[in-house]
């Protein structure tokens, strides 16, 4: 009888004790739940660079875009030929100014953000590349060409949010280039050929990955190529003439955005509980 009673009082005891580590189990599994519920709530998927209802800044700003150049040759002129022509690029410079306007449009959120925004620019950009000519009977010549054009451009822009601080931005716009030096070496070159025309209009577009540093301010690392070209039109075909070669103009640039704070309301503070509020505007 007591073996018996001490069989059922061990049973008991590991039922307990089952159901007890049951119990924390359960209960840190769903802590942890709430918490990741939390943290995912927390995450605005609609604020990659702006919220309306919680900025402290106004929904446009200025930007700064210093970069570089490149032209790919892409295309000779020499089929069928008794000599080979090598289009190949050098670097050359960019920098362009503006404005940025950002859109409102309202999610299912209650605090509507920009996914979507447009901006515009003045500046000057600097292209170079050479072709190399290489003969049958073994003449070899290289040839360079560098340009600066003044320009006009304005973008289009999509957002795509990947998390709180970073995003995808996608644009189409068009530009407008004017070239006001260079372009006129063709002393050297042994066929001749053709230039571009000074001004040239455009269809361009860029892919950027962005990183949002805080509320406000924003930095795009940005691949731009063009599309189409509707002056001097040859086609489809967006790549600049020089020489007897084609060559692909590509811009590689780093986008600095400000945006404007609001009147009345400070972007920075100076006492503790503001300073806990300005971070989590932040984390937005």
């Amino acid at each position: 009888m007591k073996s018996l009673l001490s069989v059922f009082l061990v049973i008991g005891f590991s039922v307990m004790a089952g159901a007890q580590i049951d119990d924390g189990y359960f209960q840190k599994r769903k802590n942890k739940d709430a918490q990741r519920k939390n943290f995912e709530d927390k995450l605005n998927w609609g604020d990659a660079i702006y919220a309306y209802g919680s900025s402290h800044y106004r929904p446009f700003g200025w930007h700064i875009d210093p970069g570089v150049t490149y032209m790919i040759g892409n295309s000779a002129n020499d089929k069928g030929q008794d000599y080979n022509l090598t289009p190949s690029g050098l670097p050359g410079y960019y920098l362009c100014i503006g404005m940025q306007h950002l859109f409102k449009k309202v999610h299912l959120e209650q605090d509507p953000s920009s996914p979507w925004y447009f901006d515009w620019g003045l500046g000057v950009k600097h292209f170079a590349g050479r072709e190399k000519y290489s003969g049958s009977d073994g003449t070899k010549n290289s040839t360079n060409f560098n340009f600066g054009s003044v320009f006009a451009r304005a973008n289009f822009h999509g957002v795509i949010q990947l998390n709180p601080w970073t995003f995808i931005d996608q644009s189409l716009g068009v530009n407008f280039d004017y070239r006001i030096y260079g372009g006129n070496q063709f002393t050297n070159a042994p066929l001749g050929g053709s230039r571009e025309a000074k001004p040239v209009l455009g269809l361009n577009y860029t892919f950027g990955w962005g990183l949002k540093i805080r509320d406000g301010f924003f930095i795009i690392p940005t691949l731009q190529m063009p599309v189409m070209k509707f002056l001097s039109w040859q086609g489809f075909n967006p790549s600049h003439v020089w020489f007897n070669s084609r060559y692909e103009p590509l811009i590689l640039t780093v986008k600095f955005g400000w945006l404007f704070p609001k009147k009345g309301c400070p972007p920075t503070f100076n006492n503790g509980e503001g300073k806990q509020q300005s971070d989590q505007y932040q984390m937005r």
